[in-house]
């Protein structure tokens, strides 16, 4: 099979690159463009200081809270790093919260106080990314919750999950709770 000759370049200078040879036989296997090796770079501004969980591993959630209820989780959330938690990062305190609320008993959880819907909206739903085995324990423990007479939604029976944390979390501070800034770092580093 006879090939056209390349065609010259439109741009000043520069040569026409000449096509590969064509194969002598119709058995050899045609030639093909080397493959690129992927390569991690080492670089310090791209390179993750910690294997992450994979997308895959974890699952979005939303919670409704109040400003005070953010507020005081975010403390909560600082008290506990403070006293040696393992926490690093916000989200992971949260999921933390919903397991530690999800082993408890429907009858230990019967005793949280039902949020009422409140005349004006003041809060706002935050949204976490939480390990997908932790939210499988959690929709366990509302399906524990209703069929002994409860019926929280998610949000809600999160916001229970974290406002249990956060008086164990004053307990274990002396009863009071740090002052949290606006805006909490990505990760908390000792």
């Amino acid at each position: 099979m006879n090939r056209p000759a390349p065609r010259k370049s439109t741009l000043a200078g520069s040569t026409p690159v000449a096509p590969p040879p064509a194969p002598e036989t119709a058995a050899a296997p045609a030639p093909s463009a080397p493959k690129r090796a992927v390569t991690k770079t080492s670089s310090s501004a791209t390179a993750p200081r910690k294997a992450v969980a994979a997308a895959a591993d974890t699952t979005r959630i939303g919670i409704y809270l109040t400003p005070a209820e953010f507020d005081n989780a975010k403390a909560a959330y600082l008290a506990d790093w403070t006293n040696g938690g393992e926490a690093d990062t916000f989200g992971r305190w949260i999921g933390a919260a919903i397991d530690t609320y999800a082993a408890r008993t429907p009858k230990q959880r019967s005793g949280a106080q039902p949020r009422g819907r409140a005349d004006e909206r003041t809060g706002a739903t935050r949204s976490f990314l939480v390990p997908t085995e932790i939210l499988e324990r959690m929709r366990a423990a509302i399906t524990a919750d209703r069929s002994a007479g409860r019926w929280p939604s998610d949000s809600a029976w999160c916001g229970e999950a974290i406002a249990y944390s956060v008086e164990e979390a004053r307990d274990r501070n002396g009863g009071d709770l740090p002052t949290p800034p606006p805006r909490l770092p990505n990760r908390l580093v000792r």
